[in-house]
């Protein structure tokens, strides 16, 4: 009786683990791990949900009177045409969060009627976070809601430039220039979230030559128009947003802690009133307009203060400091604005909430940590002196900036970067081990 002929066939591959990499040949260097890059054939999300995103991007680039009035509906409109519920995490937690301390402010508010529409445009910016980071899951997406704004910023741009033409003053910048019915500091700070979005749309354009140089060209029109402005704090920012990206490229990691470490310190210094008079003084006389205390600022932020530490925790009511102090003005300082409104808590959620954003955006990979440092550099003024914090197109930048790691993250099949990798990869092991054996 012979012997049976030995097995013949394929010889079965032991199976591969999630995000392992094959060593290389004797004597060749083995392959390094390719950097994070934008998915050019991602699948995108819903278009008409993306749509309505570019419609609320535009209107808050060029903002018509009753644009705050629909920008939360619009929200929850893009929100449902994508067909899925938001995946909550950090960042639209905090969002939530802020957004219903607001609504509850009506219940301790002495001036209910200035409350109701302050809470709902706390209501509207938080719903539009969550909207941008629900629906741009592409570059197709960021590009289409990124150009929709950037479009609208270069109509307000032609328009700041054509009125300093008619008057012949298009290189004297001691003069304001706006646009009618709209604030012209309103108009600065739009056009300087023009500037950040332009470098991230160029980026997301990369794979393009046109994609790329096109927003890169416009923001040398962007950075003009906010020179004729006469905002000082929108020029500053501009100036330190570029300088911010340049230093990012260059020393990523030491420049995201130092303007990081930078904004932390100048956002509680700087309300508090500890900061050098002549450096305040010496802004003041920026664009040779000196008022002695930039504009009412050096006055009314001590009066904030004190009107803040009558309800620490709480605040007075969204909105009502701003129309009842005698100043007649706002704080123009985010800081003592917030804390006004919505107090201690209010103030913990608010900040909360950029700073998970801009973490979330930074920790993506080198280019989004260059697009959040130069963020935060172009806001910090704004933010020090500024009368911004329910600004649909802050709130929208800041969606888009957390949206990155769905565009600029690692690709499918390569182990997540969660908590939970670790355990995934360690789970592997024995299952393949047992797979084995069970094929015996």
């Amino acid at each position: 009786m012979t012997a049976a002929p030995p097995r013949t066939g394929t010889a079965r591959r032991p199976p591969q683990l999630v995000g392992r990499v094959d060593p290389a040949p004797v004597g060749q260097r083995p392959a390094a791990a390719p950097r994070p890059r934008p998915r050019p054939h991602q699948p995108g999300g819903s278009l008409p949900a993306v749509l309505v995103l570019g419609v609320i991007a535009f209107m808050a680039a060029r903002p018509p009177w009753w644009s705050f009035n629909y920008a939360a509906p619009l929200a929850l409109l893009a929100i449902g045409l994508t067909a899925r519920l938001p995946r909550l995490r950090g960042v639209d937690t905090f969002a939530l969060l802020l957004a219903f301390w607001a609504a509850a402010s009506v219940l301790w508010s002495s001036r209910t009627d200035l409350t109701l529409p302050a809470a709902y445009r706390y209501i509207s910016v938080c719903l539009l976070l969550v909207a941008c980071r629900h629906v741009v899951r592409a570059r197709r997406d960021l590009l289409l809601v990124g150009w929709a704004y950037l479009a609208g910023c270069v109509v307000v741009a032609v328009e700041v430039v054509a009125g300093a033409r008619s008057q012949g003053d298009v290189l004297l910048f001691a003069h304001r220039y706006g646009i009618d019915g709209r604030e012209v500091n309103l108009t600065a700070y739009t056009l300087a979230v023009g500037v950040v979005l332009a470098l991230a749309l160029a980026v997301a354009g990369a794979h393009r030559r046109s994609l790329r140089l096109a927003p890169l060209g416009l923001v040398a029109l962007l950075g003009y128009a906010v020179l004729l402005t006469g905002s000082r704090g929108a020029a500053i920012g501009v100036l330190l947003g570029l300088l911010a990206a340049l230093a990012a490229h260059l020393l990523p990691r030491l420049t995201g802690v130092t303007v990081a470490g930078i904004a932390a310190i100048a956002v509680l210094v700087v309300p508090f009133g500890m900061t050098p008079q002549n450096e305040m003084l010496w802004l003041d006389g920026l664009y040779g307009r000196p008022t002695g205390d930039i504009s009412g600022r050096l006055s009314i932020w001590p009066y904030a203060l004190s009107t803040w530490w009558e309800s620490p925790l709480t605040g007075s009511g969204a909105g009502v400091f701003i129309s009842t102090n005698p100043f007649e003005i706002g704080p123009h300082n985010l800081l003592l604005t917030v804390g006004n409104d919505l107090g201690l808590v209010g103030v913990l959620l608010y900040f909360g909430t950029m700073a998970a954003a801009l973490v979330t955006a930074a920790r993506t990979g080198r280019t989004a940590l260059l697009l959040a440092c130069a963020f935060t550099a172009a806001m910090l003024p704004i933010w020090l002196t500024g009368q911004w914090e329910t600004a649909l197109g802050f709130w929208l930048a800041l969606g888009l900036l957390t949206a990155l790691p769905g565009i600029w993250g690692p690709a499918r099949g390569v182990a997540p970067r969660h908590g939970r990798s670790f355990l995934r990869r360690a789970s592997l092991v024995p299952m393949a081990g047992a797979g084995r054996f069970l094929r015996r």
